[in-house]
């Protein structure tokens, strides 16, 4: 049974260290309260626990030295229990008379455009008496806060009013990584990770999607009153859990819940001297990603994923496993091109793996009966095919694999704890843990050793596994997979933690200590328990990067990683939502989970199993078009992929249902035409700036409440509107499209994308929606760069840049701007030695007849293989394009506007 206890009787004091907190507070019983000024936007917040509970740290925190520490104002009384701090952004009462509490305002100097009461009003409190209260039998942490009052006011309202204009309906939660459901409140995550086959994500019961794969401790909080955004952070990977008002208690009133399983209690509180979400998600950004250095708001990771990962990547269980694998994988490759979808990446399941007799998987150990020459395979597929392909790993080796006493020898392993000594099940010969792994097929499982990625003989035997048996078999694609590390569940296993997981010395990749410093141990041994399974999910992504680097230091490299956690980006680029299901209930909750992990920071290339992953049945033609409209065109990673005995794929309807095929053709063209908008924004938007390329209607909309819940309708970028249809037999769509834009005050308007029609912001219009169309808008300012017709792969697309804007039909003065990214697309030179071409295309509505066109060339380091740009009005617009004083260019019969580049 828990002994919740509430510490009180603290005093001001002063802390040792490198650098001390802006206050400390301590009590007799050994409990140390730190809050600490990181910037005027960001405040730290500790609870260390008496030394003889388990605590994430080695040796103490390390706090952040204080960018500005001139604008901190501490005030104090001697006979005061009441300590303000103050910066030009925040305004910080912390009241020890009892259990700290802590409150937060927005100071006076702060003044945010159409705000209400946004310095007066408190946006973040302490729940009263019991803010940091802890388990003195577990050690877990606490820390509660205070919530709105959620009581109905209507007799119609069913829990929790998901109406925006409640007068009680002020506070709209977002965030917590890939998890259930849009908007958080009332409901309860859990973090812990878990291999969550065929989940269901959109309600709360068993198998619901609860916890799933990502450990992403952060939420966002809008106040509608005051129109402003500020965020929570919880820096611990240790299995936890957060209840945003799912528990009441009239005893304490309204409160929303963290709890984790041993202290720290860290955390970070982010208010952004403008209020809006995009810094919100850049300051979050720049706390977790231990990047580089970069004259941008901050850099998502030191190398760029290859331009290979916006394509098509295809996979499927089935296909890796083929008796005759090699062979078949090749024909795959060249099947897809003969049907006339292009492809540019391939993932290859763990059947090049498995076992011949038992189908268990022994990683980095090749069936040459399916494989009988890798390295051919390999330059076959990668070089001539021009398909890199992606190879899955997991982090761990069965008993019985072949190498398995080897790797022991050197200590690559997890240790296990003292009491499980001598204990064949939990325990080998050398100490090692033993657990239970999946080993073959659903529900098999068998014992086996997790790597550790924190000792310098588990990063290295892991390193070497992966250039030995892949990189010098020509496969430059790493897919960690299942490294939610679920088997590993007794605390007391042991890391070695010699190496610093979130810095690299890589001589291409280099990331310094900054972040490490924040989010890491220190060095030296811990437990499971103190730090959390989840720090060697980031352990292997950065085994993993610096075996591609090291081995290939100019090329870009590939890591898809199915878990997740705050900074893993910096390591691997993309990942996904795991092993969903083959439903239309997929489908329609899907994008939740694409906005909610975009708000969270997570890794810039995501989306989905294309056609579901798991079930008895084949995805029906219906069901398929939809899922590549809708989480294949626009987002930022497009793959089909199944656990199925006759794979998913694009082609699979031809010749059965008229039109299908031609159908999804068409899709993933004009995916391919896009890429040249899809990677600009990726890395304007993300790499500099943390934001998602797929973002909710709320990230420019939010001061339009009716867009505060909208989950299936989002943004490819800042302008374009794609209505999801999601619903089995929709052959109309109906979609609202938000009337005003933060920051802006002029009415929107939003143009159809295929038809050129006009309409009125703050409306719900219907649109026709047969299988061949993807109801989508684009407001007006928007501009769509895109490039040719793509057969083969998208290095076909370097060959032209074709531009589509959008100008108001009836605002003189409109505008637009749209930033251009152009490099090679393969190799390391873009972000270590800036060899890229930056170009701003614009446009203005001149007049009532003519558009005005321009742009200007900010950097010219890459020399592109187009040099024209050529401009396009929607389909009906009458108006003239007229190039801006000084540029001369070529008209053709349809009045699109030619005009020389370079």
């Amino acid at each position: 049974m828990p002994r919740i206890v509430i510490p009180t009787g603290f005093k001001e004091t002063t802390s040792p260290g490198r650098v001390a907190p802006t206050c400390t507070l301590r009590n007799a019983q050994g409990h140390t309260f730190s809050v600490h000024v990181v910037s005027s936007e960001i405040t730290r917040v500790v609870h260390a626990l008496p030394s003889q509970y388990r605590q994430k740290t080695n040796g103490g925190t390390e706090f952040e030295t204080n960018v500005s520490p001139a604008e901190v104002k501490i005030k104090s009384k001697p006979d005061s229990s009441i300590v303000t701090i103050s910066t030009p952004v925040t305004r910080i009462e912390v009241d020890y008379a009892q259990c700290p509490r802590l409150r937060f305002f927005r100071s006076s100097s702060v003044h945010i455009e159409g705000a209400a009461d946004a310095q007066a009003t408190c946006f973040h409190a302490d729940s009263h008496t019991r803010a940091y209260s802890f388990d003195a039998q577990s050690g877990a942490v606490l820390h509660l806060t205070e919530r709105e009052n959620y009581l109905p006011v209507s007799e119609h309202e069913d829990g929790i009013s998901r109406d925006v204009n409640s007068p009680l309906r002020n506070e709209f939660i977002y965030g917590l990584g890939e998890s259930r459901g849009f908007e958080k409140t009332g409901r309860k995550y859990t973090f812990e990770g878990r291999d969550a086959l065929a989940y269901t994500p959109q309600n709360g019961m068993s198998n619901s999607g609860d916890p799933l794969y990502k450990t992403h401790p952060f939420y966002c909080v809008y106040n509608k009153r005051s129109q402003t955004w500020h965020g929570v952070f919880y820096n611990s990977l240790v299995d936890s859990s957060i209840d945003m008002g799912a528990e009441g208690d009239i005893l304490f009133g309204c409160f929303r819940t963290y709890k984790a399983n041993s202290g720290l209690l860290d955390y970070y509180v982010i208010s952004p001297r403008d209020g809006s979400l995009p810094s919100l998600i850049s300051l979050y950004a720049s706390l977790v990603s231990p990047s580089h250095s970069t004259p941008y708001p901050i850099s998502a990771s030191p190398v760029l994923p290859p331009l290979s990962q916006f394509g098509y990547l295809a996979s499927s269980l089935s296909l890796a496993a083929d008796p005759k694998a090699q062979e078949a994988v090749i024909g795959f490759v060249k099947k897809s091109r003969g049907e006339g979808f292009p492809i540019d990446g391939l993932y290859l399941s763990s059947g090049w793996c498995q076992e011949e007799g038992t189908d268990l998987r022994h990683y980095f150990a090749w069936n040459k009966s399916r494989y009988p020459n890798p390295a051919e395979f390999g330059r076959t597929v990668e070089q001539d095919l021009q398909v890199q392909v992606i190879v899955n790993v997991k982090p761990w080796l069965l008993e019985t694999h072949p190498g398995i006493h080897s790797a022991a020898k050197v200590g690559a392993f997890v240790r296990a704890p003292k009491d499980a000594l001598g204990d064949p099940s939990r325990a080998s010969e050398e100490g090692d843990k033993r657990d239970l792994v999946w080993s073959s097929g659903f529900g098999a499982h068998a014992l086996g050793r997790y790597l550790d990625y924190s000792s310098k003989s588990g990063s290295k035997w892991w390193t070497d596994s992966v250039q030995q048996q892949l990189l010098s078999n020509n496969l430059t694609g790493i897919w960690i997979d299942n490294n939610e590390m679920a088997g590993m569940v007794d605390d007391d296993a042991t890391f070695k933690g010699e190496l610093g997981l979130w810095n690299t010395t890589t001589a291409q990749g280099k990331i310094g200590d900054n972040v490490q410093r924040r989010m890491g141990w220190g060095r030296g041994e811990t437990t499971v328990g103190s730090v959390g399974k989840a720090v060697q999910t980031m352990g292997m992504a950065r085994a993993t990067y610096e075996a591609l680097l090291s081995a290939r230091p100019n090329d870009r490299p590939v890591i898809v990683s199915r878990s997740g956690l705050p900074g893993i980006q910096a390591y691997a680029h993309a990942s996904w939502s795991g092993d969903n299901a083959t439903t239309w209930a997929t489908l329609a909750h899907g994008v939740a989970l694409t906005l909610s992990l975009g708000l969270s920071f997570g890794p810039g290339l995501y989306g989905h199993d294309i056609g579901g992953f798991a079930g008895a049945h084949h995805p029906s033609a219906e069901l398929l078009i939809r899922w590549c409209q809708n989480a294949g065109a626009y987002h930022s990673r497009f793959t089909v992929h199944s656990w199925k005995e006759t794979s998913t794929t694009m082609w699979m309807y031809k010749g059965l249902e008229p039109g299908v095929t031609e159908i999804l053709r068409d899709v993933l063209a004009w995916r391919y035409r896009l890429t040249p908008t899809m990677y600009s924004l990726y890395v304007t938007h993300y790499h500099r700036r943390g934001w998602p390329v797929v973002k909710p209607l709320l990230w420019y909309h939010s001061c339009d409440p009716l867009t505060l819940f909208e989950s299936q309708a989002y943004l490819f970028g800042s302008h374009v509107l794609v209505a999801s249809v999601v619903e089995f037999g929709a052959r109309a769509k109906r979609v609202y499209l938000p009337s005003s834009t933060v920051g802006e005050e002029r009415q929107v308007e939003w143009c159809e994308l295929d038809t050129g029609v006009w309409h009125t912001g703050g409306q719900v219009i219907v649109m026709d929606a047969p299988l061949s169309r993807t109801p989508t808008l684009v407001r007006a300012g928007g501009i769509l760069v895109v490039g040719p017709t793509c057969k083969n792969n998208l290095f076909e697309s370097f060959g032209s840049r074709h531009v589509l804007i959008f100008p108001s039909s009836a605002q003189s003065g409109c505008s637009g701007r749209f930033t251009l990214v152009e490099d090679d697309g393969v190799s390391n030179e873009h972000t270590l030695n800036g060899v890229y071409t930056e170009i701003d295309v614009w446009y203005r509505v001149k007049n009532f007849e003519e558009v005005e066109v321009g742009f200007e060339v900010s950097r010219n380091e890459y020399v592109t293989k187009w040099k024209n740009l050529t401009w396009e009005l929607p389909k009906g617009d009458r108006r003239k394009i007229v190039g801006a004083e000084g540029l001369k260019g070529l008209y053709d019969p349809q009045g699109i506007l030619s005009v020389e580049v370079f």
